[in-house]
Parts: C-alpha cells; structure tokens; sequence
C-alpha cells in the first residue's frame, strides 16, 4: 500500500492514544475511540450476507480428488442453507441442554458448517486440535481427559477410520458423527450416524426460534488452552466477545469493509488465530475464504504454493515458520511472487516473532515485484481473549500506523478489574479460576 493507504481514514484508524498514568511508571495506552454497536451473536452475519449477496463465494475446500483449481465452493445462500438443514438434524437429536459440540477433525466445510449450525441454535462448539488423535501414537489418554472435560453431547470427526479408535474408551456419553471412513465397532457409541445424515433434514421455523433465543452472552465456543501446565483448561467464548473482537478490528482496519478480502488460509480452528480471528474476519465482511490443505512442513507446503498459482488473497495470515518455507519457491519465480504479492493490502504473521532475516527477504521479493512497499504487520493473541486484538504497526522504515485496539490495551498492561468485552471471564466447569490477568475497556 501507499502512503495515502496509511493516512486514508477510510482504511485504517487514524494514529490517536490516550495515555492513563497508574502511578510507579505503570501506565495504559487507551484508544480515545468508543467501541461502536456490534451484532448480537455469530449467526447474524451469515443470515446477513445469504440475504445481501446470496451468490457470493464465502467458502470454498479443495476437491476430493483436485484436477489443477479444483474448489468445491460455497455461496453465503449455500451455506446458510447447509447450515439451516445441520441445524435441525441437531435439534432433531434432542441433544442434553448445556452440554457442547467437539470437533475432532481439521479444517474442513463440512467442519464450517456443522460450527455454525450448533452456534446457530445456541449451542458451543469446541474445535480440539487433531494432533491429539493423530499424533497420540496410540496414547488416548490426552484426548480421552480433553473429551472428559468437555462432557459433549456431540462428537465430529471427519473419518471413523482416523478418529474411532481414538474416542473408544473416552468414557462419554455421546452422539459420534463421522464425515467418512467405516463405520465404529458396534456398540462404541450411544449413537453414531454419518455426516450426510445429519445434513438431510429439512429446516422447520424450530431453528430461528433457537436462533431468536440467542443473546450476547450465550456460549458460542470453547477453545482449549496448550495444557504447558498440564491438562488443557477449556475457555469460554460468548458470542459477545467474538462479536465485540470483530468490531474492534472493523474499527482499526477499515480497508476490510472497503474491499471485501479474500484469505487462502490453513490455520486450525482449534486455535484463536485461525478459528476466531480469520474466519470471523470473513464471515463479518462478507469475504472469501479458500480452505488451504497445505502446511508449512517439508512435503505439504508444496500444496499451500500450487494453491497461491491459483489464488489470490488480498490480505495474508501465517507464522513465520510458513513464509521462511514458502520464500525460497516466491525468491526463484517472479511469476509466483507476482500474482501472490500482487493484491495483497497487508500481510500478518503472528505465533511467534518474525526473525529479521525473513523480514528483509520478504520485502526483497515483494520490491521486484510490486511498486508499492509491502505492509507487514502483527498482533498479540490470547486464547482467554477470544482472538488477537488489532493493534497493526510496521517498521519504522514504513509509514507505521500505531493504531491502539478500540477499547483494548495497546499492551499485555493488566489493571485490575478492568475488563474488555472480548475478555474471557472464566473456565468452563472451573467458576472460581478467573484470569490472573485483565484488559482494558475504554471508558
């Protein structure tokens, strides 16, 4: 982007803090800007934009078996659609009230939908990392106290030939759907059907009634801490702090409503990054998302390249790790590095700190083939937070924006009973474990 992008009030908040002094050298940096109204609960943006621009991509995966290109894609009146018919299969189940939906499986759209149709009808959904299953190396006993602690009334997994062995032995009593693969050892579950059974239904007014009930503080999501300290606490997302994040980020990067972005991302679901920021960022603007199936590993970020001669995004997300593995392919082919650089607004990387020799050549690249410089830029995120808090920045050598987070710190400064509305308040099953730490609301 362009100087004019940087002073463009349109595209990115104007550069204004309020410094609040603590006393001893503490102090808070607060965004003078009031947090505007935002949507009362994940479902509305999707029941937004199936009736704004029904035909618009919002979601697409690569095929079963991809020729070069090859997307199974879905419009927002698709989607809306799978979701309404997924929705009633899950009321149908007359599932136990208060008890959450678990996702075993990858990013996938079957995955998408199923998320929104439980949060749809008011019910959670927890997306636990599938290196639990897949890496346990046949030790269960991880995955065994996450499902445990989550007490689902529901479990997904996108093959019973991957995930069944896994859940046998979880001590739960639950509904297993799985996507494909045969089907589990007679007996295993209380109930277990296919993913397309699940779909089949047709939707009755029961779903926008359930839909209707939804307030700003019903449960939306649970999302699993590392467990560095041993099991895996599970944080509670309402819809209020998802909602509340996305405006923030509307409020800070502007651009986003200007021109509806369009993602290629792999990040997971289980994680904050990927499952709130990301994919809420689409779903709240109305955007695209291409479902990449690569990942920055020797072997499989071969897919997320083949993806990028396909794709263009506007605007980019990954850790470092992911553009240290993708540079030396965008270094030796211009035309790569062309079409990949060539619409981008901002690219974000988050995780970890980008070593500055990865910095350098990304910018190296990015001048052969673009006029304007490229905008980097990052962000802290808490899985207790609900997802990163927009606070872009770039080199001093750029036109550096300092934007402080509408109605969030601008730093990890915690004041005392001083909360956010994207801040989580507790642990599920745990009332009395409260954050240590807390973020600042604007006044």
């Amino acid at each position: 982007p362009g100087a004019d992008f940087f002073s463009d009030p349109r595209m990115l908040a104007p550069r204004r803090t309020r410094r609040v002094d603590l006393g001893g050298g503490s102090f808070l940096l607060r965004s003078p800007e009031p947090l505007a109204p935002y949507a009362r609960c994940i479902g509305e943006w999707l029941e937004h934009w199936a009736h704004e621009t029904p035909d618009a991509l919002a979601f697409a995966e690569p095929a079963v078996e991809p020729a070069k290109g090859s997307w199974r894609r879905l419009s927002w009146r698709a989607l809306r659609l799978q979701v309404g018919a997924v929705a009633q299969g899950l009321l149908d189940l007359q599932l136990p009230a208060g008890k959450p939906i678990a996702v075993l499986s990858d990013n996938s759209l079957d995955h998408l939908v199923l998320l929104l149709a439980g949060m749809h009808i008011g019910r959670a959904v927890c997306t636990v990392s599938s290196a639990y299953c897949r890496l346990a190396g046949g030790d269960h006993s991880r995955i065994h106290g996450i499902l445990q602690a989550l007490d689902p009334a529901l479990v997904y997994a996108s093959d019973a030939a991957v995930y069944g062995a896994p859940l046998l032995g979880a001590g739960i009593d639950a509904v297993a759907v799985f996507g494909s693969g045969a089907a589990p050892p007679e007996g295993a579950f209380s109930c277990a059907l296919g993913f397309a059974q699940l779909a089949a239904q047709a939707e009755s007014p029961a779903v926008m009634q359930a839909f209707a009930a939804i307030t700003p503080d019903t449960h939306a999501k649970y999302l699993l801490t590392s467990g560095s300290t041993g099991q895996p606490k599970v944080v509670i997302n309402t819809h209020r702090m998802l909602c509340a994040n996305q405006q923030m980020l509307a409020q800070t990067l502007r651009f986003l409503d200007v021109e509806k972005p369009v993602l290629l991302d792999w990040l997971p679901w289980s994680h904050t990054f990927g499952g709130n920021h990301n994919t809420h960022i689409v779903l709240r603007t109305g955007g695209t998302m291409y479902l990449d199936d690569g990942r920055p590993l020797p072997g499989e970020i071969d897919r997320t390249l083949e993806h990028l001669r396909d794709i263009q995004p506007t605007v980019y997300f990954n850790v470092p790790r992911g553009f240290e593995m993708m540079l030396p392919a965008l270094e030796a082919d211009d035309a790569l590095a062309r079409h990949f650089f060539g619409r981008l607004r901002m690219l974000f990387y988050a995780g970890s700190g980008m070593p500055v020799s990865t910095w350098r050549r990304l910018e190296a690249v990015a001048a052969r083939v673009r006029e304007e410089p490229l905008w980097m830029t990052t962000s802290w995120g808490s899985t207790d937070r609900a997802t990163h808090p927009p606070a872009p920045s770039a080199r001093a050598s750029r036109c550096a924006t300092g934007v402080v987070p509408v109605a969030e710190a601008a730093s990890p400064v915690a004041s005392p009973g001083a909360t956010s509305p994207a801040a989580h308040r507790r642990y599920t099953a745990t009332p009395s474990t409260t954050l240590t730490t807390a973020t600042a609301t604007s006044p």
